[in-house]
């Protein structure tokens, strides 16, 4: 099946309106093309042009910036983060005191991924947002297990706001994007307008498509704000497969380079397995896998109406990257498979599309399973304990931001940080909190002091296991 025909029956298969691609080989871009449309509503057509968000597959530019400051003496891999940020504090003590750039980039701190916060709680300054990672507790000992970690990476991105007379955004601009001639690469969302072919995002509900919102990230930039588009991509691709220089310009030593590329830390960020690779692991913004016996270095990316995949394979001079208008979707990492087994000349290719479907029915199964439970763990017939006029105030954490509750139509309702959240009661006086935005579901409960009176509430922000419930003070 040739290239065209696999992405359109990916895009059928998964319901995606649009996507882009390019295909590097041996030096060259030897595909670049648009599939789909960017804008539903208008009909228009999505190109290799298209601009979109790339989420998280901006790690590796993280790093590469981060390298060249290695190169030029202001950093060190492997001294403490506080010898450059004095002030920085994390929940830790230890960890506050010994953990690295490595650390951050590799993701091996022991913090889990507090992903409600990369959506909910993000901040423009900086310094506050670093500030707010004291709160973010750990469960994991100190440099065991890999636990993904966009905090920890926007922390390492920032390293540049503190080492350079730069922003961290102003680097990547002039010392990656210009050099490379990514004239179609830029940060936020809000720059997605600045250019005529840009993709709006989608999430399929069953019977059409429906626009989620931007996801602005601010401080959160280093680990997932680039927006690009399929040709600029190419000739990032084409970069890291070389051997840091462009046009006879060196951008990156050789060695730091291939630092990246290097595995740093065992496991994967991944919530599946495939038989085909035989080593999963994690180096500098990039997955190290070992696939069907090569070297593949690889990173997604997801973001409101947004996913993409970028993949590369030394060895075969060979690099793919796909990026689609459509949240949380599997295609863009089936077809980088795809495509990468032809290159490698395997003659019966498996059905990726039909092995990502069934991950993500599993996926999906599960978070019902927990949905369901919860349910019938339920005890009935209970009401909360003092009338629903008295929950409406205003809830502070120093981290997490604010959540403001209102009574309407006799319920809770209110805002986390200026979204949406709603609060379905659940018994007595624990709650459901729903943010539609991320179509997340987080339990919540309300504390009282031994007046009486509403202290405040408990959200489990995290799930993951020897996680505690954070505490928003009431506050009016």
């Amino acid at each position: 099946m040739n290239t065209k025909k696999y992405v359109e029956k990916l895009m059928k298969d998964y319901n995606v309106a649009g996507m882009s691609i390019a295909v590097v080989k041996d030096g060259k871009v030897i595909t670049a093309e648009g599939f789909g449309l960017r804008d539903v509503e208008s009909g228009l057509p999505m190109t290799e042009n298209t601009v979109l968000p790339i989420g998280s597959t901006t790690k590796s530019f993280t790093a590469l910036a981060l390298s060249m400051l290695v190169d030029e003496g202001k950093l060190s891999w492997d001294e403490p983060v506080k010898t450059y940020i004095p002030w920085l504090k994390l929940s830790d003590p230890y960890l506050t005191e010994h953990v690295t750039t490595r650390d951050l980039l590799c993701h091996r701190t022991g913090i889990p991924r507090y992903d409600m916060q990369t959506a909910f709680g993000t901040m423009d300054d900086w310094q506050r947002q670093i500030q707010s990672f004291q709160y973010l507790q750990t469960n994991q000992s100190f440099r065991t297990k890999l636990q993904y970690s966009n905090q920890m990476v926007a922390l390492a991105g920032h390293l540049i706001d503190v080492l350079t007379d730069s922003t961290y955004e102003q680097f990547i601009k002039e010392r990656i994007f210009k050099p490379l001639g990514m004239s179609h690469s830029d940060f936020e969302v809000d720059s997605l307008r600045s250019y005529e072919d840009y993709s709006k995002g989608y999430v399929f509900t069953g019977e059409g498509y429906m626009e989620p919102p931007y996801l602005h990230l601010g401080a959160f930039n280093p680990a997932g704000g680039i927006v690009s588009n399929a040709l600029d991509m190419a000739a990032y691709m084409l970069f890291q497969l070389g051997d840091g220089t462009w046009n006879g310009q060196r951008l990156v030593s050789e060695e730091n380079l291939k630092e990246m590329h290097t595995h740093q830390m065992i496991g994967s960020p991944y919530f599946w397995e495939f038989e085909e690779v035989s080593c999963a692991e994690y180096g500098f913004g990039w997955m190290t896998d070992i696939y069907r016996g090569i070297k593949m270095l690889s990173h997604g990316g997801n973001t409101n109406g947004f996913s993409s995949q970028l993949a590369i394979v030394p060895a075969q001079q060979f690099g793919i990257v796909a990026l689609s208008n459509a949240t949380s979707s599997f295609s863009v990492e089936a077809l980088s498979n795809y495509l990468i087994d032809e290159d490698i000349g395997i003659k019966e290719i498996p059905d990726w599309s039909t092995r990502y479907q069934e991950i993500f029915g599993k996926m999906m199964g599960e978070a019902m399973a927990e949905i369901q439970k919860r349910a019938e763990a339920k005890t009935p017939n209970t009401v909360p304990t003092k009338p629903v006029e008295t929950y409406a105030g205003i809830y502070e954490h120093p981290g997490f931001g604010t959540i403001t509750l209102t009574v309407k139509d006799s319920a809770l309702a209110g805002e986390w940080n200026g979204n949406a959240a709603m609060f379905n009661h659940y018994q007595y006086d624990e709650f459901d909190m729903i943010l539609p935005a991320m179509g997340a579901q987080l339990p919540a409960e309300f504390i009282f002091d031994d007046s009486g009176a509403i202290e405040g509430i408990r959200v489990s922000l995290e799930a993951a296991p020897g996680i505690k419930p954070d505490l928003f003070t009431k506050k009016g």
